[in-house]
């Protein structure tokens, strides 16, 4: 393992580091799954993946699936060789806290939660889109600013892009059907000279292909 695993269910996915792994995980419940398999060159991997446990989403589970998904596009869209790392941040956080705002949550303006004295969308993304990804799962961390957030995207980086959004279940400030759910869409991206390539482009990704990864699984323990 490249890290310890978080592995978390219902309202235990709105916790960004649930690495007690404990709660059961019931029926209608979103299981957040984060986990990363270092190689024997020592490098690690970092992905996350939200499954529906019964195999299908609900239809606000779904929504917010989209959303982080939609976000999580938007970033790999923006990253790209010569931009800034944070611009990957910019965007996907933009995605979101329109979303956050077309659903009645959102207090202020989009213009105002994305802009550095507002960030009112923090409160459901409290977290970076993106980390550099090598050695350490974090890896360059404590780089300084102009070589990390203020950096530019140069072919042969490596990193992630992770989007979520999670509703706490006792935040009272969104609507109920929101409450105790959390979702994350974490994927490991390779810059090249003619743009990002996603490495774990494999693993399910839309919420039909994710649906019908389920399917897949009950059909074998059935079997």
């Amino acid at each position: 393992m490249g890290y310890d695993t978080i592995a978390a269910s219902g309202n235990n996915a709105t916790v960004l580091h649930w690495t007690r792994n404990t709660g059961r995980i019931h029926a209608g419940e979103l299981l957040l799954l984060d986990a990363g398999v270092e190689a024997d060159s020592l490098y690690t991997a970092d992905i996350t993946r939200t499954l529906p446990a019964s195999g299908t989403f609900s239809e606000i589970q779904r929504k917010v699936y989209q959303a982080v998904l939609d976000a999580a596009d938007a970033g790999f869209a923006a990253a790209q060789p010569g931009t800034k790392f944070r611009d990957i941040h910019t965007a996907a956080t933009t995605v979101l806290a329109e979303r956050l705002a077309g659903w009645g949550i959102l207090p202020v303006s989009v213009e105002e939660a994305i802009s550095p004295e507002g960030q009112q969308h923090r409160r459901w993304m409290p977290h970076g889109t993106s980390h550099h990804l090598g050695l350490d799962v974090h890896d360059c961390a404590q780089a300084k600013r102009e070589l990390y957030l203020d950096g530019v995207l140069t072919e042969g980086m490596v990193f992630t892009i992770e989007p979520g959004l999670y509703f706490k279940k006792e935040d009272l400030a969104i609507p109920e059907e929101y409450r105790g759910i959390g979702v994350r869409i974490e994927d490991d991206i390779l810059m090249t000279a003619d743009g990002p390539v996603n490495l774990s482009a494999a693993l399910p990704r839309n919420a039909e292909d994710v649906e019908d990864w389920m399917a897949g699984i009950y059909r074998t323990e059935e079997a």
